[in-house]
């Protein structure tokens, strides 16, 4: 692996945030609770994420906000996607990670506020982009969401 020159904490935060995208698709695929998909993902998937971005624990507390917060808020951050998305999409068209990440996005966004929000923006563009592809698409819609405040 190529050295990452990120300090530490800020590889925790995105540790994190990819523990929250990899608990929500197992949660999903699995159609299981999702604790269940944390210990799953506790036992199985952690330990090759802190080894690769070489950190020895996640920030707990931003990967607990985010799945604290995720079910409580679907319909409101599905509503917010659907109003930003260009007329050529639908949000059925997106697949659960795609639609997950947007959700993640959002609610740190609009809701948690607790980052700069163009860190969040370049954040979770990169993350769609490994997960998903398409960084633009993210990118323009993540910047839409910002400028409909």
């Amino acid at each position: 692996m190529i050295d990452n020159i990120r300090h530490k904490s800020i590889r925790k935060k995105t540790a994190s945030r990819i523990a929250a995208i990899q608990i929500l698709y197992l949660h999903e695929f699995n159609d299981q609770p999702l604790f269940e998909s944390i210990s799953t993902y506790e036992l199985h998937y952690k330990k090759f994420l802190l080894e690769k971005l070489d950190i020895k624990e996640l920030d707990t507390n931003l990967l607990s906000d985010l799945l604290e917060n995720f079910d409580k808020n679907t319909n409101v951050y599905d509503t917010i996607i659907k109003q930003n998305l260009s007329k050529d999409w639908k949000i059925g068209r997106l697949g659960k990670n795609e639609l997950n990440i947007l959700r993640l996005s959002i609610f740190e966004l609009k809701f948690f506020k607790k980052f700069d929000k163009k860190t969040i923006i370049n954040e979770y563009v990169s993350l769609f982009n490994n997960f998903c592809g398409e960084p633009d698409f993210a990118n323009g819609f993540l910047n839409n969401v910002l400028k409909s405040e």
